[in-house]
């Protein structure tokens, strides 16, 4: 008798990934978008679960009596009460480098554009117009110091293409080692030196309690007035609408963000963002290639399929992430 897995909702075309892992060894079945208690019902009868963004309630806990893993398709895992869920036994996974690629690039992509304000020259050949005047001033990459609060895979790749640039890279993260931030070119430093030194500062931690807001109004007043903020992590991290008051009063260089702290935003906000020249937004699309779903998939049922078997998970989270 096959074993059952549960999807509690999906973004996927299909679910060919998964039911290539798992072939021979469980049935899937996604949960029906919008249904609470068929979800619950599910979870009750669920030997595993795939996770996309449906964050998992106490009572949804409480249901998986049969669950040993619950696997988070992607790398966040704050849709996941983590100490709750190995206290009931469940092991929870994620995927932690399937768009390492991805967000390095579309962070650096944010970088470029507000930098040599790619974003204005297109609005102003868009209305017609053939001058630099409104880009101006316009800076040398080179010599710049970028700031990443965080260290892991995201931002050590972040850092390689920004010093292909000849950024200088400056990083704090207090759970990484001094000598390995400097094995990747960069100096480990303080968060107050981080931020009064950076002309660029970019996000790259988990969202937990202690990273909520991270980065407020005290912080945002450290930082220098034509420095500029990138978030491509998670919304939390940033007071938006400290930032937002930054930026409109000039106390800040611009703004790139791919996260907002609740999402899809409300068009006020989008509009409120947008009418500032020096700010960019995209729709949390910075993860996004299609190689990198198919990945994402994949290695979450893998997950999945060794815990199945008996066997421990292939990336387990650590206890910094729940």
């Amino acid at each position: 008798m096959l074993l059952k897995v549960v999807i509690t909702d999906s973004v996927f075309p299909n679910h060919d990934p998964e039911a290539s892992a798992l072939a021979g060894l469980a049935e899937i079945v996604v949960a029906p978008a919008g249904d609470h208690d068929r979800l619950i019902q599910l979870l009750g009868e669920a030997d595993a679960v795939l996770n996309c963004y449906v964050k998992i309630t106490p009572d949804m806990l409480t249901s998986m009596r049969r669950c040993r893993i619950i696997a988070r398709y992607g790398i966040g895992v704050d849709t996941i009460p983590v100490a709750a869920a190995r206290a009931a036994g469940i092991a929870v996974t994620n995927v932690p480098d399937y768009c390492v690629d991805e967000v390095a690039d579309h962070s650096m992509a944010l970088i470029l554009s507000l930098l040599r304000k790619i974003h204005i020259g297109r609005t102003v050949t868009a209305r017609g117009e053939w001058s630099f005047a409104p880009l101006k001033p316009l800076h040398r990459l080179r010599g710049r110091t970028l700031a990443v609060l965080g260290f892991g895979r995201i931002a050590r790749a972040l850092a390689t293409r920004a010093q292909a640039h000849g950024i200088r890279v400056i990083a704090y993260d207090p759970y990484i080692d001094d000598e390995i931030i400097a094995e990747h070119g960069a100096q480990s430093v303080s968060l107050g030196q981080a931020l009064k030194s950076a002309d660029i500062l970019s996000l790259h931690l988990p969202l937990t309690e202690a990273t909520t807001n991270l980065v407020g109004a005290s912080e945002l007043g450290q930082m220098r007035r034509d420095a500029i903020l990138i978030n491509t992590a998670r919304g939390g991290l940033l007071d938006l609408d400290a930032t937002l008051v930054a930026l409109e009063g000039g106390a800040l260089g611009g703004v790139g963000l791919d996260v907002l702290p609740s999402e899809p935003p409300q068009s006020g906000l989008l509009k409120r963002i947008s009418a500032c020249a020096n700010a960019i937004v995209t729709p949390h699309s910075g993860f996004y290639s299609e190689e990198a779903m198919v990945e994402m998939q994949l290695r979450a049922a893998m997950n999945v399929a060794a815990v199945l078997r008996g066997e421990p998970p292939v990336t387990p989270v650590n206890q910094h992430s729940g």
